[in-house]
């Protein structure tokens, strides 16, 4: 099996891991009357831990391989996921709130491990050409790990209650560990004498490396801001049942996944910075439509288009950002060798991920506890909406660059197809159809105006051309011949 194949799996189990938590730990506070506010932090304490951890991970690639490293954070992730379904077996409201910290810790630090040295090891892998595709695939295996999630726990739900869904999912994340010895990590070349990674931190000073991280921090909270609160709020508002509204955290996914398919072409044409910077607006007014905000009604169908703008604007954010860190650190240092790079950017991107997933739920559990998710939702429109502003002054230069490149070469087309349209008018003979100088001429106005018109000076003047060829050939014309003329 090819390597592409088996990090495609890899990252798709680890996205059903991680969404599958989302939708059915309400349920564990309703019995267990845990707060939103504590579920909050639960949920957040995966990202914090992923956070802390992170920075981490590229030193350890010096001491151990890659691919244990991997084995070593999928059987832990594995375990984890397992041991979520005896969580209501736990009766001691101290003894589950430790144990449930204890978990969410490790599985964030597996989840580091598996998300910098997934990333890292398919951009190392991939042939130069391939690097963008694969990467765009990876996305794929993730948005569909954490479609998938939701759909598994509301069909196990349904079928066995709390507990099923994470058992059957925690054996068959297992299948994660033998994925790993399959990968063929031979043209790696890992160099143990190799100098020591540059520091960490060391990437972070630079201020284009920090806008586009916090940029990505900002994605990260506007897709999991609604974690710990939105089951709530659909069971309560919407009176859904918990398997029916855990379906809604599918929604963002499938426009996420379609996107990505196209987006290589859409930066193409549009460019890096231009592409993100409309991805992150789209990203800052999809909470408006949440909760939503007046004067639009609120049903299940705003909630729907709201998730389908945050799914759709967090694609060119997060897998653009993802190429615009690559292509900076590169500038930055070019003495690093190119595993070591890999780490450093994977890890950084890791990081964004982790900090923006951390703060996300805290603030919606924080924030729907002390007000209500109609405030949250508005709260967190500011906070993109402020941001994308300063992206935008930040990377004007770059964003203007990628809009002038885009005219340019709309402009270089419409010149050569006007080149050949100016050919086929001035290049005949005296003797040429009218029928064909016409078309010729409307086509032109087309190009030049948008639409046809008839009146347009060109089209006057070559028809009038034509009358006086005509006249001169007919000079001895008789007066009767005039008249009915």
């Amino acid at each position: 099996m090819k390597n592409s194949t088996l990090f495609f799996l890899l990252i798709m189990f680890s996205g059903m891991g991680y969404s599958l938590v989302s939708p059915l730990f309400p349920s564990l506070g309703k019995k267990d009357n845990l707060g939103e506010e504590i579920l909050g932090w639960i949920i957040s304490t995966y990202s914090i831990a992923g956070t802390i951890f992170t920075p981490v991970v590229p030193m350890l690639s010096k001491k151990f391989s890659r691919v244990k490293l991997l084995s070593f954070a999928t059987f832990f992730e594995a375990t984890c996921t397992l041991l979520y379904g005896f969580l209501p077996f736990i009766h001691n409201y101290t003894f589950l709130i430790i144990i449930i910290f204890l978990l969410r810790i490790m599985h964030g630090v597996c989840s580091s491990i598996i998300g910098t040295f997934v990333y890292s090891l398919t951009i190392s892998l991939s042939e130069e050409n391939e690097t963008q595709t694969s990467i765009g695939n990876l996305e794929i295996g993730w948005s569909l790990g954490t479609a998938a999630g939701p759909l598994f726990a509301s069909l196990f739900y349904r079928l066995g209650g709390y507990s099923l869904p994470f058992i059957l999912l925690g054996l068959l994340l297992y299948v994660s560990v033998y994925i790993t010895y399959q990968i063929d990590s031979r043209k790696l070349n890992e160099n143990e004498e190799s100098e020591e990674n540059p520091p960490f931190a060391s990437f972070l000073i630079y201020p284009e490396i920090f806008i586009i991280l916090f940029a990505l921090i900002i994605n990260m909270i506007e897709v999991t801001f609604y974690f710990p609160c939105l089951t709530n709020h659909l069971t309560n508002n919407y009176k859904l049942s918990i398997s029916n509204a855990s379906l809604f955290f599918i929604i963002p996914i499938i426009p996420y996944g379609v996107i990505i398919q196209f987006l290589d072409n859409i930066s193409s044409i549009f460019g890096i910075y231009f592409t993100f910077t409309i991805g992150f607006s789209l990203l800052s007014f999809g909470p408006l439509l949440l909760y939503p905000c007046p004067p639009i009604p609120k049903s299940l169908i705003s909630i729907t288009l709201g998730f389908l703008i945050i799914g759709s604007g967090s694609s060119p954010v997060f897998v653009l950002g993802l190429v615009a860190l690559a292509k900076n650190i590169a500038k930055i240092d070019s003495k690093i060798d190119e595993l070591a790079a890999n780490d450093i950017s994977s890890a950084i991107n890791n990081l964004t991920i982790s900090i923006g997933d951390f703060i996300g739920p805290i603030i919606g559990g924080f924030l729907t506890s002390h007000y209500n998710f109609k405030v949250c939702c508005f709260i967190i429109f500011l906070l993109g909406f402020i941001y994308s502003i300063i992206f935008i002054l930040y990377f004007f230069r770059n964003i203007k660059e990628d809009i002038n490149l885009l005219l340019t070469e709309k402009k270089e087309e419409n010149d050569e197809k006007q080149n050949i349209i100016n050919n086929d008018l001035f290049n005949k003979d005296n003797s040429f159809d009218d029928q064909i100088m016409n078309k010729s001429a409307l086509e032109l106005n087309r190009l030049n105006f948008g639409k046809i018109k008839i009146d347009s000076f060109l089209f006057r003047k070559y028809h009038f051309g034509n009358k006086y060829k005509r006249k001169e050939r007919t000079s001895k014309i008789s007066l009767y011949t005039s008249l009915t003329n």
